[in-house]
C-alpha cells in the first residue's frame, strides 16, 4: 500500500517526495530540497539557500478523485490513441527564491490528472509552509516520515 496524503508520499530510505516519486518530484531532506527525474542529475538547494517558497498544489473541483481520476485518466489515454494527445496532466510546481536573489521553478509529475482533494491540501500546504522555518520539523521528518504521515492524515479526519 503507498503511504501518501495529498502530493505527499513516503518515499523509502529518503523520507516524503512532494509529487510522484517515480517521475518528476522534489525530495524532502533534513538539509536540502532535491528536485529528482529518473535518469536525470539531481538538482539541490539547501533550506538555508531559500529564501522563499512556494508550493503550487492544484486541487480538483470535479468530485471524489480517487473515483473521478480513473476515469479522466482513461479518458486521456483514448484521446492519445486517436492522436489528440494535447492534454496535460494539471502540473505541481515548487517556486524558489534563493538568498541571493536567483528564481528556481521545479515541475513536479503529479499522483492525479485531475489534481488533489481540497481536504487534503487544506493539510498538507500549512506543513510545506513550515518547512523553510522549522529545522525542527525537518529534523522530525527526517527521523520518522511515516509518524509525519500519520499525523498529517489524522488532522484530515
Amino acid at each position: 500500500m503507498i503511504e501518501r496524503i495529498g502530493p505527499l508520499q513516503l518515499s523509502g530510505a529518503h523520507g516524503l517526495a512532494f509529487g510522484d516519486p517515480a517521475a518528476m518530484h522534489v525530495q524532502i531532506a533534513r538539509e536540502e530540497l532535491l528536485w529528482c527525474e529518473p535518469g536525470q542529475e539531481h538538482d539541490a538547494l539547501e533550506w538555508d539557500d531559500i529564501a522563499r517558497i512556494e508550493w503550487v498544489v492544484p486541487t480538483s473541483r470535479i468530485g471524489p478523485v480517487p473515483l473521478i481520476d480513473p476515469v479522466a485518466t482513461m479518458a486521456v489515454g483514448a484521446l492519445g490513441v486517436v492522436g489528440l494527445d494535447t492534454i496535460d496532466p494539471r502540473t505541481l510546481m515548487v517556486r524558489i527564491t534563493t538568498t541571493s536573489g536567483d528564481e528556481v521553478e521545479w515541475r513536479v509529475t503529479p499522483h492525479h490528472l485531475i489534481g488533489y482533494s481540497s481536504r487534503d491540501v487544506r493539510v498538507v500546504a500549512p506543513f510545506l509552509e513550515q518547512l523553510r522555518g522549522s529545522p525542527a520539523l525537518r529534523a522530525q521528518l527526517a527521523t520518522d516520515p511515516r509518524a509525519t504521515l500519520a499525523e498529517l492524515r489524522r488532522r484530515r479526519g
